[in-house]
């Protein structure tokens, strides 16, 4: 496999140049942000004693922005793994820690629906048509976790937090189809709208995390 292969996925891109997809590199700035308000939070509520999980998510919103950036500026496969293996944790460490201290599944079960979880994923992305997913087929999978978490949600008495992952369910599926339109339209709209799969999902991440560090977990 050869690392630094330019790859072309994204309508901005028009060549090889680590400036060449500014308003892609510029928006992950909200995974920055978003990590940061949720350090901040837990300042705000006796930051030493909260769950080392709470701050493993914020620090990997963190770096999933600054992976996504190396990605949109060199635009080879390294950055793609440096984009992509931070998202994964991320994931992964968020679905573990929900089902483990939100919903309160054994670790037995909750490895049992994590795996089943990955297993859905990859079925999802095989059977998706990848020229109309434009490779958002990875996440179909997150996507229907999403729905099963503001499922959950629905059914505690906890209106803000039912709203919170409502919202992240309502504004992860608007910016799962601006990924998939990203290169039908790049003659009326050069930018692309990548960007806002950016922006979308730093809002997503705050408030699913925002969520979960209010229950306190035990982890």
């Amino acid at each position: 496999m050869d690392f630094f292969a330019p790859l072309d996925q994204y309508c901005e891109r028009t060549g090889i140049g680590l400036w060449n997809e500014p308003v892609n590199l510029l928006s992950n700035a909200g995974f920055v942000i978003s990590g940061l308000l949720i350090f901040k939070l837990l300042k705000s509520n006796h930051y030493k004693q909260q769950p080392v999980g709470s701050k493993f998510l914020a620090s990997m919103m963190i770096v999933i922005g600054i992976g996504s950036a190396l990605f949109h500026s060199f635009a080879n496969v390294w950055s793609m793994w440096a984009d992509v293996i931070p998202i994964t944790i991320f994931v992964l460490s968020y679905l573990f820690l929900f089902l483990r201290y939100t919903a309160g599944a054994s670790i037995q079960k909750a490895v049992v629906l994590l795996v089943s979880f990955g297993v859905l994923s990859a079925l999802l992305t095989m059977i998706s048509d990848h020229q109309i997913a434009n490779g958002g087929e990875a996440y179909f999978g997150v996507w229907t976790a999403l729905f099963g978490i503001s499922c959950f949600y629905a059914g505690r008495r906890q209106p803000l937090n039912q709203w919170r992952v409502a919202l992240a369910a309502a504004a992860f599926t608007g910016s799962l189809f601006l990924r998939t339109i990203d290169l039908k339209y790049c003659d009326s709209w050069p930018i692309g709208t990548h960007v806002f799969w950016h922006l979308l999902n730093s809002f997503v991440v705050f408030l699913l995390t925002s969520a979960y560090i209010s229950e306190r977990p035990r982890s």
